[in-house]
């Protein structure tokens, strides 16, 4: 874990630097600068998370087909497993595309776990140490919570774990993920309760863009959908406009009488 954090050193800096100016130029309350972080870093992140929500909506338009397929070759796992790989091909579906922002936001994550806890210079002379005389710095405060220490209460954690499963459930298409749903909430939620506060403000925030962005996304990217299938019907009733009775009866004479040369 001591690597990691080495190697992530010049994000966190980089990162603090970015929360001192805020702190300095924003708004002078540290659980403001974390969130206020959060959203440049979910700004930035927008991009993939379009990219994301497409492939979910595409995943389960889908869906009826894939199961289909995987009743067709439950016996034959190897053949299921490329003929699954073939049909995502085909529909320009990437299963992996919902984990892209998730492992993105992994250096942010363990660069900002970084510092908070052990924050350089760049954070200490301007906000100072964690603790003066003993006592926890106010500067650090942030509603009931010092951001340096565990939430007192115990809210900041059940919110994560909480808002951690709603973004789930809003993102997971893969019934087989389903059990994972469950589990990641109440694995990072038990884990939570060691953590700095402010590591929980940053990760509710988190959650809860990720929440509002998946619902706006989700219903404009539906809608498009819907519209090009409509307008994929309409284009297909001008270019083939339904037959008149007259013209049914005329096909059906045709057929009979290539049937009767059959005979």
């Amino acid at each position: 874990m001591e690597k990691i954090f080495e190697l992530l050193s010049p994000i966190a800096h980089f990162f603090e630097k970015i929360m001192v100016f805020l702190y300095s130029n924003v708004a002078a309350q540290y659980g403001i600068v974390i969130i206020l972080l959060t959203i440049i870093v979910r700004l930035l992140l927008v991009p993939l998370s379009i990219t994301q929500t497409r492939s979910m909506v595409k995943m389960q338009k889908i869906q009826p087909e894939l199961k289909e397929l995987q009743k067709k070759y439950k016996d034959d796992k190897q053949k299921l497993q490329q003929e699954t790989m073939e049909f995502y091909k085909k529909n320009n579906v990437n299963p992996l595309a919902g984990c892209l922002p998730l492992l993105l936001q992994m250096p942010v994550f363990f660069a900002l776990y970084r510092a908070l806890r052990e924050p350089s210079e760049i954070v200490t002379s301007v906000l100072g140490e964690f603790t003066i005389n003993g006592v926890a710095n106010p500067a650090y405060n942030f509603l009931w919570m010092n951001l340096n220490n565990k939430d007192p209460y115990y809210i900041m954690p059940i919110l994560m774990a909480g808002t951690m499963f709603l973004s789930m459930k809003m993102t997971t298409t893969d019934p087989k993920q389903s059990k994972i749903m469950y589990i990641m909430p109440l694995v990072f939620g038990g884990i939570s309760f060691t953590f700095p506060s402010g590591i929980l403000v940053y990760w509710v925030t988190t959650n809860i863009w990720t929440i509002a962005q998946q619902w706006v996304v989700s219903r404009v990217i539906t809608r498009r959908s819907v519209r090009a299938e409509l307008m994929q019907k309409d284009k297909s009733t001008i270019e083939e406009p339904e037959l008149s009775d007259e013209e049914k009866k005329a096909i059906r004479r045709k057929i009979k009488k290539k049937r009767k040369k059959k005979g």
